[in-house]
């Protein structure tokens, strides 16, 4: 599902929210420099309420409801309950509990000492009494924890905020740098609680997922993120990956002193690649101030040497490229967004490389999903001022779906209606595919048993989500690239109705043509997925994402068949009566619902209207048996008189010049329902074939488009 747009510059940074009782800073603390020019410090901040909107981007999905649903889009009314439930439902059989190695990451040795004056033998001294709030945990935290940590920056000043509800981040900051925090540079996050009966509930983990969200959303190129939980001298550390989480044993940190030092030290020095960054977008890094200091090895990152330890100042990022160059690093987006004045990263596809913005056009907000970014891109020697030409998309896909890559290849150059295919491949580092069954969790052995799909209840105290890994049965996910052009419009950005329809009548078009000459059809119809072209056409628009399509000529079809954006979704596929293969009538009937969408809830300049009218046709995702519902719904409105009487008078005034289009092409979808067995098979005399059928409803569509077209002059 990708919206790319130029016509709008790329919003600024999201700030974390803060509600602030009092603060109080630190001295500023000295240590070594870093190789990053930029410091990495341990920031307190509150508890995130992300309340969002249900009105927010639709998500594609192959069943089920993820938490992009509540994606921050305006207003934030949305309760926490709806947020924490729809997270909870998309990690349900998707995290495993109590993996011992993901402790292995600080494995190695180290300089960090537990002095006797704050560690005893048995305790921590300054431990708060069981009784105290969560804030006494942090301020025995930044009081004694912090002084320990070998910390990576020239100067910095650590920061405490004491709030009613208190977590961490660590983020990336230039030195004396001001205390709002963005998601761009947050590094890991974790949450921390006086009460040790919250280690491993439920609400635990959701809670530190909405921040894990965040950090999808703001850096789409992780291959993971981080966190941890304290709760009473109960820790645990988290990876989250785009097939779910693994979570550690936990320890108690009073009895392991030492190797709790070790995690919150080892999560500051981490690098670019053990933080969780794609090891193949690339940057030339400029400027650079004491970049070769002493380092010595631990594992997977490094410690700044402080203390005397044998340092080596040699660096280890590895990538698998047909033209290496040893002044390339992993990029960092975190230190990215300090250090502004470095250029653009890159990518190598096929022996060449490109620049890509970091300003990424779209990415998802979920953490469960295939993780689809798109970014602008253009020839890496190409001028500062040329244009980005080129997107790029990098997306997750599940391993027993189809690659999209496959189908856009057929595409004869120039073909109407649909991008041009340019190159793609599965990612690969130092020889080995990306994907998270191995290069993500290491080969983890997880189970077959399948578990309910319905989970049970979440409760203040429920742990429903503790599974171990023998019953945990993973969905594997494979990285994956994509290069095409153009640089599309969101279809809102139409400048008149004509346009829009003319758009449309290209989209359908393009997709006729993947039908009719390579059997392909789409299945996930929706208006993020058609695009215009900038320059006003013709052409004047096309069709993309291609992740759920099929191929009609094979013999087995992967994956789901309940796949698609949900408020486009065919009556036949919400239904779940497809006794056949996803046809091209659904497709079509998609194409509808687009239109209506727009003609509701927008008005003649693409914006959204307020207030809204009443819904109709289109159901909130989120209720209760909410597919059988929005079937019944559309299929109640496909009656001529309800439609009039109901779904007409929430059509925004400007749109009234196309209320003809929509409902003469209601009037195809009803007849199709008539007609039509799911499959695409005409019922009684004058039985046609089923690619004869699907022409004639091409032509039927199209030809209602023209008209309306005709009709705007």
């Amino acid at each position: 599902m990708d919206r790319r747009t130029e016509a709008c510059p790329p919003a600024p940074p999201r700030p974390l929210p803060l509600k602030q009782s009092w603060v109080r800073q630190s001295a500023s603390m000295q240590s070594q420099p870093t190789n990053s020019g930029a410091s990495a410090s341990l920031v307190l901040e509150q508890s995130l309420q992300h309340l969002s909107s249900t009105s927010g981007t639709e998500q594609s999905m192959p069943c089920g409801i993820s938490s992009e649903s509540f994606r921050p889009q305006g207003p934030l009314n949305t309760t926490q309950v709806a947020v924490d439930l729809a997270l909870y439902m998309e990690l349900w059989d998707k995290v495993v509990y109590d993996d011992a190695l993901l402790w292995a990451m600080f494995d190695g040795p180290t300089c960090v000492q537990v002095p006797e004056s704050l560690h005893d033998g048995s305790s921590w001294v300054n431990w708060p009494q069981e009784s105290a709030r969560d804030s006494a945990v942090l301020r025995w935290f930044f009081n004694d924890i912090v002084p320990l940590l070998p910390l990576v920056s020239r100067a910095h000043t650590m920061q405490y905020l004491a709030l009613e509800k208190t977590d961490l981040l660590l983020r990336c900051a230039a030195p004396n740098s001001m205390l709002r925090t963005y998601w761009a540079q947050v590094r890991v996050v974790g949450r921390v609680r006086s009460n040790r009966d919250k280690d491993g509930r439920d609400k635990t983990l959701v809670q530190l997922a909405t921040y894990v969200r965040e950090l999808f959303s703001a850096q789409p190129q992780r291959c993971w993120a981080l966190g941890f939980t304290l709760c009473g001298s109960v820790m645990r550390v988290y990876r989250f990956d785009r097939s779910g989480a693994v979570v550690s044993t936990p320890i108690d940190i009073h009895k392991e002193p030492l190797m709790f030092i070790k995690a919150m030290a080892g999560f500051v020095a981490m690098d670019a690649s053990a933080i969780g960054f794609d090891p193949s977008i690339r940057w030339h890094r400029v400027n650079i101030v004491d970049s070769r200091i002493g380092w010595h090895q631990v594992n997977s990152f490094r410690l700044a040497d402080t203390d005397g330890c044998d340092a080596d100042d040699g660096h280890t990022e590895e990538f698998d490229t047909a033209h290496p160059d040893s002044s390339e690093t992993i990029y960092d987006p975190t230190v990215s967004f300090v250090e502004r004045h470095q250029p653009e990263p890159f990518i190598w596809a096929n022996g060449n490389r490109y620049r890509i913005d970091p300003s990424f056009i779209v990415s998802r907000y979920a953490i469960a999903t295939r993780g689809t970014v798109c970014w602008r891109a253009r020839p890496y020697d190409a001028p500062a001022d040329s244009p980005w030409e080129y997107v790029v998309k990098d997306q997750w896909r599940a391993e027993e779906w189809s690659v999209e890559g496959d189908f856009l290849s057929v595409i004869a150059r120039a073909t109407r209606g649909l991008p041009e295919y340019i190159w793609h491949t599965d990612v690969r580092v130092a020889g080995n595919t990306v994907d998270v069954a191995n290069y993500v969790r290491g080969g983890l052995i997880h189970g077959t048993a399948s578990t309910p799909t319905t989970p049970p209840r979440l409760t203040i105290t429920s742990k429903n989500l503790y599974h171990t890994a023998p019953d945990i049965q993973m969905q594997n996910r494979i990285k994956t690239r994509l290069i095409m052009r153009p640089l599309g419009l969101p279809l809102l950005s139409f400048t008149s109705y004509k346009h829009l329809l003319l758009a449309l009548i290209d989209a359908i078009r393009g997709h006729q043509h993947m039908y009719r000459e390579h059997r392909i059809v789409h299945r996930d119809l929706s208006m993020n997925n058609i695009l215009l072209y900038a320059n006003p056409g013709p052409p004047y628009g096309f069709l993309i994402d291609f992740d759920f399509a099929v191929a009609r000529s094979g013999t087995e079809l992967s994956g789901a068949e309940f796949v698609g954006t949900f408020k486009y979704m065919s009556i036949d596929v919400l239904s779940r009566c497809l006794r056949g293969p996803h046809a091209p009538q659904h497709d079509l009937e998609s194409f509808y619902y687009v239109l209506l969408d727009i003609a509701i809830y927008y008005d003649g300049r693409g914006h959204r209207r307020a207030p809204l009218p009443r819904h109709t046709v289109f159901v909130d995702p989120v209720e209760e048996n909410a597919p059988s519902i929005a079937a019944l719904a559309k299929s109640c409105y496909l009656d001529p008189y309800q439609f009039a009487m109901r779904v007409l008078p929430t059509i925004a005034p400007e749109a009234h010049c196309i209320v003809e289009v929509l409902d003469d092409w209601r009037a195809l979808i009803a007849g199709w329902q008539l007609r039509l067995r799911p499959s695409g098979v005409r019922l009684g005399p004058g039985i046609m074939d089923e690619h004869s059928v699907a022409d004639r409803m091409y032509n039927d569509v199209l030809k209602v488009l023209e008209i309306g077209v005709e009709a705007l002059g």
